[in-house]
């Protein structure tokens, strides 16, 4: 079969991530070969996103550096912008084909049909239909779920990726299996809304998300199972029951979205929690284990953020319950009830807010990064790329680790007793 080159590329989210090497996958049996970024493709899969307008932007970036590199290349462009926006997509030259979010699985037949020279021979049948590797990367993610029922008055993800869809159990586990036969330590589990993971219809022991870890804990050999962003009012008592009996199998890691600190705006942005609530369950899950690492999203510049409701969201994210933020500034998203809000904040407000919220970011991760010192963490290189000699890895509580006493980059865990504390990352000596 005649080699032809390819390349994934993925913006935005690990969900997209994982559609990208499943959509990888699937064409592998018919003679492609995956290259790296640098490396002229015969074809290019570019996987978009549309959470900002900055996922648009780089979206476009992408697809015209595809065209420089390669004016003969072949350009299918997939995922969240495609569905928010295909006429803008179909309007520019440089693209071949589109992809819709529901139609991924189908990638091949479309291929067949669009692009037929390049999916012309017959495909291996050698080739698993099961992903298995994550090409240049040591941790795996795996998708248990699409889609939300949530509909956050700031957020178009439920308009391109629709209602709530879980996957079987059972397809789950054997997807787990196989990247654990070819080596794999870590598998994250993602999805839109993974707190909402149920499939009592088809599998009726399967009643919710911590059914799930447990079958995972139970069913395969995996060292360590993560999860993705998990909405606050998901984290219930049996999910924390679950991760404290783990045994360390689930990593001591929460990432719990906040948006905001005042219950005022939390109400506004249609979150189905407020303070309080968000406030209990992130103290669950550190009771549970102290060592827990728990990061959030905030969104500053909220239409009516008043400086009394910034001040709540300060005081919540330095309040010590928390040890890293992801900030965001607030911009309308078209067809998002929040676009149609009165009430905008100044720009210029909306800057000062996240700088002063990132400073407090930085300060509360190097806050957690130095209590690290002294302690011995379970790392895995990051990807299979050197850096300037070293190696960055990430541990099971999702601190950042400079590994430069190794000589390569595997899927191995390796153990570092931390020595050093940067403000964003951390380093030490390997031990066996």
């Amino acid at each position: 079969m005649a080699q032809k080159k390819i390349r994934v590329q993925t913006i935005g989210c690990r969900l997209n991530q994982y559609e990208t090497e499943k959509m990888a996958e699937a064409l592998q049996p018919y003679g492609f070969t995956r290259v790296r970024k640098g490396e002229i493709a015969d074809l290019y899969v570019i996987n978009t996103c549309t959470v900002t307008h900055r996922a648009d932007s780089d979206s476009r970036y992408l697809i015209r550096k595809a065209a420089r590199e390669n004016p003969n290349g072949r350009i299918v462009v997939a995922g969240c912008y495609v569905d928010n926006d295909p006429q803008k997509i179909e309007g520019m030259e440089q693209v071949d084909v589109i992809i819709r979010n529901a139609e991924k699985n189908d990638i091949v037949s479309i291929l067949k049909r669009k692009l037929p020279d390049l999916l012309s021979e017959e495909p291996d049948k050698s080739c698993s239909d099961v992903i298995g590797d994550f090409f240049d990367h040591n941790r795996a993610w795996i998708k248990i779920s699409d889609g939300c029922n949530q509909w956050c008055s700031f957020c178009i993800i439920p308009s391109v990726r629709g209602r709530l869809r879980n996957r079987p159990a059972g397809e789950i586990i054997r997807e787990i299996n196989r990247l654990v036969e070819n080596g794999y330590n870590e598998v994250v589990l993602t999805g839109v809304h993974l707190g909402h993971y149920k499939n009592r219809k088809v599998e009726p022991q399967v009643k919710n998300l911590a059914h799930l870890c447990r079958m995972i804990i139970s069913e395969t050999d995996l060292h360590r199972l993560r999860l993705s962003s998990i909405e606050p009012q998901t984290v219930r008592e049996e999910l924390v029951q679950t991760y404290a009996d783990s045994n360390g199998r689930i990593c001591r890691h929460f990432h719990m979205p906040l948006q905001s600190g005042s219950s005022n705006v939390l109400k506004k942005m249609l979150r189905p929690y407020d303070q309080n609530t968000y406030i209990r369950r992130v103290t669950a899950v550190k009771k549970a284990n102290p060592e827990t690492i728990v990061g959030g999203d905030v969104i500053v510049g909220f239409p009516g953020e008043t400086e009394e409701d910034f001040q709540k969201t300060m005081s919540v994210c330095d309040s010590g319950l928390l040890d890293y933020l992801h900030v965001f500034s607030y911009s309308d998203r078209p067809g998002t009830p929040a676009s149609e809000l009165g009430e905008k904040i100044n720009p210029v407000e909306i800057k000062r807010r996240n700088r002063e919220l990132t400073i407090v970011s930085h300060a509360i991760r190097a806050r957690s990064y130095k209590r690290q010192v002294g302690q011995t963490l379970e790392v895995i290189a990051e990807n299979r790329s050197r850096e300037g000699g070293f190696y960055w890895g990430v541990a099971d509580n999702y601190v950042k680790v400079k590994l430069s006493d190794i000589g390569k980059s595997t899927k191995d865990i390796v153990r570092v007793k931390i020595t050093r504390a940067h403000d964003d990352y951390v380093e030490g000596d390997v031990v066996t």
